[in-house]
């Protein structure tokens, strides 16, 4: 049986969006949350297949709230659900854990794509929007690097436009072929050759040296 935490404190969206998850996912039980609270205490308690998380729930704090689920269940299937503006908050989600993005203006076939890529693929959502975006930045920052005077290796490089891209370490070491170990001690390397301590830092930086 698939299980679904849905994380919504507006009882007419939690309505239409539990009628949608049962349309096109069979032996579907849902469980609802409308505060934070309520859903970190059902994520501790029981295990489910995905969280559908809205952002503006109640007691919530923004970006820690993927954090904070991870710190319970650190494999939990997070989809991020929400009306803020995905230009602005979907890749910061994304690095902070979260499967995927979606906006509350998607479409139901958006909302389904989102929904099974997530939950029965495996696979990170992103809207062909967001995608767009990131691929500009990913080509943006290889032609940063490749400007600028710091010292980076080829595969420093190839690290930095992933990071940069919205990629964490464990999705690096999968597409590089690398330990994740190995990409963190490349990332540490990346830093300090940088002068940055995080990754903010690293994009105003590089975001400087354009």
């Amino acid at each position: 049986m698939t299980k679904i935490l849905l994380v919504e404190d507006h009882p007419v969206m939690r309505t239409g969006t539990r009628h949608l998850l049962h349309s096109f996912i069979a032996n579907c039980q849902i469980t609802e949350a409308d505060n934070f609270k309520r859903a970190l205490n059902a994520v501790t308690g029981e295990e489910f297949s995905l969280v559908i998380l809205d952002v503006g729930i109640p007691g919530g704090n923004s970006v820690r709230m993927v954090e904070n689920i991870k710190n319970r269940r650190a494999d939990q299937k997070i989809l991020i659900y929400t009306s803020s503006d995905e230009d602005l908050y979907a890749l910061t989600f994304i690095k902070a854990g979260a499967n995927g993005f979606l906006s509350k203006n998607a479409t139901e076939p958006e909302f389904k794509q989102a929904v099974e890529q997530v939950l029965f693929h495996d696979k990170v959502y992103l809207s062909e929007k967001v995608k767009d975006q990131s691929l500009k930045l990913f080509m943006q920052a290889g032609k940063t690097i490749q400007e600028s005077d710091e010292k980076l290796s080829l595969r420093e490089r190839e690290i930095v436009q992933l990071l940069l891209a919205g990629k964490g370490v464990t999705e690096i070491g999968n597409l590089l072929n690398l330990h994740t170990s190995t990409v963190s001690t490349h990332r540490a390397r990346i830093f300090n050759k940088l002068g940055v301590d995080n990754m903010m830092d690293l994009a105003r930086k590089l975001d400087m040296l354009h």
